[in-house]
């Protein structure tokens, strides 16, 4: 194939990938919860409040830096915002062909392009105020190093490949993983082939660890730390299942969490669900067989690859059973061009060209049928958890000056992008606060999360906490007069535990310990909220919009 006619095809992808990315990326939702903090964090002066808030975010701090400077230079409105992510988003579409034409040859390279620019996932995350886009460029750009010095060792090679393992350092707090099984593969198949000697081996590692030296400290700290933020979900095999289709499949089931069992997304009211079989089983069986041919065909550059991602996985895996980390695909990132090249160069080496060329038609176009198609593509998903939508709510319930307002699991600062909030009577109960809510005294805070089952579990049981209660009579009710209004706003998915359904989840042993205490503690809050203020008050409006709801009482 010429290179004219090569490079024509690269840029359509190219110029694929950016239109898809492009389309409904202005999100009417605004930001949700991981956005605003990116956001948030970016919009600190430089040199007052930015470092530290980097400090104590649970991210490394390059994401935060590149989002800073973006802002300073295109404006930090949503669209803007977006866009810094469609930009990596755009740039790895060539990088993996030149990883691709690397391992095999240019097949392998246009179809590990194409595969970027409409993957499900990548499309997703290309329109997120967060680092994933970024980090999977920097990904690709280290295994393309490490193709590059697995054939030629030279100063341009080796500066590329520790540049691109660094900033997956800088960006990923988990990264170091993935990085150190790089160097570790990479100096074992060199050694192997007595391409490399104990002073360039010693010159790497080095220059490794001069480079990330001075944010060791912001490592370690890091991860000593005891966050809450991954609290809703435990480990289980059914996660890798979700990984891979999320990988292969335009269907982006695995973003926060995922279902307990395969068979209750297969099955939905008791009628097999065909479209995710078709868009997401079907893509997945597929790439298997691409893995398959891949791992019968393989290389001793493909050894390295599949043997650093692979190892990262394990430790991954490893680290969610221990209750460390959450397996969704987003922390994966890294592996992911692996996998996208492995498959690849597992379908270019199939021998039987109509097979080949079957399996090739068959996996892309169930990706472009359903991108193209369906409402429910990655690039028209909603962020149903955007803190415009309460911002929204406040203002269509038409609260006036005086009125009084609760927040459930944010406080007021969240919604400040989208509404100016200092006119009205705020308070809210976040999962930092609670405790001070329905406690005199309380515990320490990690004391409260560990114990908190056991510490609330009358509570919720019987519906009651008399010290939250006289809270809200006092802060809220108590001087209000007719005609005021008390507006309750909450997040429907943490909140989602009706008193009913807690009366059924406190009297069984196995639910009650499948629900997440934070899912529990605000579902209690926003069940007592509402029935003081109906017992005080007369409701006038509610509504609700994504996973957001206001609920408005007035005083007769």
């Amino acid at each position: 194939m010429k290179n004219k006619k090569i490079y024509f095809y690269l840029f359509l992808f190219v110029l694929l990938g950016l239109l898809i990315r492009l389309s409904s990326l202005d999100k009417p939702e605004g930001l949700w919860n991981d956005e605003y903090i990116s956001w948030y964090i970016s919009t600190k002066p430089l040199f007052k409040n930015f470092l530290k808030s980097v400090f104590q975010n649970c991210h490394m701090p390059f994401y935060y830096c590149y989002l800073k400077l973006w802002s300073f230079v295109f404006g930090d409105n949503d669209l803007s915002l977006r866009i810094s992510s469609v930009f990596p988003g755009v740039l790895s579409i060539i990088s993996m062909f030149f990883a691709g034409k690397k391992l095999k040859d240019i097949n392998c390279g246009l179809c590990c392009a194409f595969y970027t620019a409409v993957s499900g996932f990548l499309i997703y995350f290309s329109q997120e105020v967060r680092f994933y886009s970024i980090l999977f460029f920097f990904s690709s750009l280290a295994i393309l190093f490490m193709l590059h010095l697995s054939e030629k060792q030279n100063r341009f090679n080796y500066f590329g490949f520790c540049l691109s393992n660094i900033l997956i350092i800088l960006t990923h707090t988990i990264g170091f993983v993935f990085v150190f099984f790089n160097y570790l593969f990479l100096i074992l198949f060199l050694k192997k082939k007595n391409q490399i000697d104990k002073y360039t081996i010693i010159s790497i590692i080095a220059s490794a660890v001069i480079s990330i030296l001075p944010f060791i400290p912001f490592l370690y700290k890091t991860l000593s730390a005891s966050y809450i933020s991954q609290f809703w979900s435990d480990f289980s095999f059914t996660k890798l299942f979700f990984v891979f289709a999320d990988y292969v499949s335009p269907i982006q089931i695995n973003l926060v969490n995922t279902p307990l069992h395969i068979s209750s997304l297969l099955f939905k009211s008791g009628k097999f669900n065909f479209g995710y079989f078709i868009f997401a089983v079907i893509p997945l069986s597929i790439s298997f067989i691409g893995l398959c041919s891949a791992i019968r065909n393989k290389t001793d550059k493909l050894i390295i690859i599949a043997l650093s991602a692979l190892s990262t996985l394990l430790i991954m895996i490893a680290a969610s059973v221990c209750g460390k980390l959450v397996l969704i695909t987003k922390y994966t990132v890294e592996i992911y061009p692996a996998f996208i090249l492995i498959t690849m160069f597992g379908f270019c080496s199939l021998k039987n060209y109509s097979f080949k060329k079957f399996l090739s038609v068959s996996f892309f176009g169930l990706i472009l049928f359903y991108t193209f198609v369906s409402d429910f593509a990655p690039q028209k998903l909603k962020r149903p958890e955007g803190h415009k939508l309460p911002a929204n709510l406040i203002t269509e319930a038409k609260l006036h000056k005086n009125d009084k307002i609760l927040l459930l699991y944010y406080d007021k600062e969240r919604f400040g992008k989208y509404l100016n909030l200092s006119d009205y009577f705020i308070d809210s109960v976040t999962k930092y606060n609670f405790q001070y809510k329905l406690i005199n005294n309380p515990p320490a805070h990690y004391e409260i999360i560990k114990n908190g089952k056991s510490l609330f579990f009358d509570s919720f049981k019987s519906s009651q906490n008399d010290f939250f209660k006289e809270f809200l009579k006092n802060y809220f009710f108590k001087n209000m007069k007719k005609g005021d209004k008390f507006a309750l706003v909450k997040l429907n998915s943490v909140t989602f535990v009706t008193p009913q359904r807690m009366k059924e989840v406190t009297s069984n042993e196995q639910f009650y310990k499948r629900i997440p205490f934070l899912f529990l503690i605000f579902s209690h809050i926003s069940n007592m909220t509402q029935s003081v203020a109906n017992d005080e008050l007369s409701p006038v409006f509610n509504k609700t919009e994504g996973k957001w709801e206001i609920i408005v009482w007035e005083k007769k």
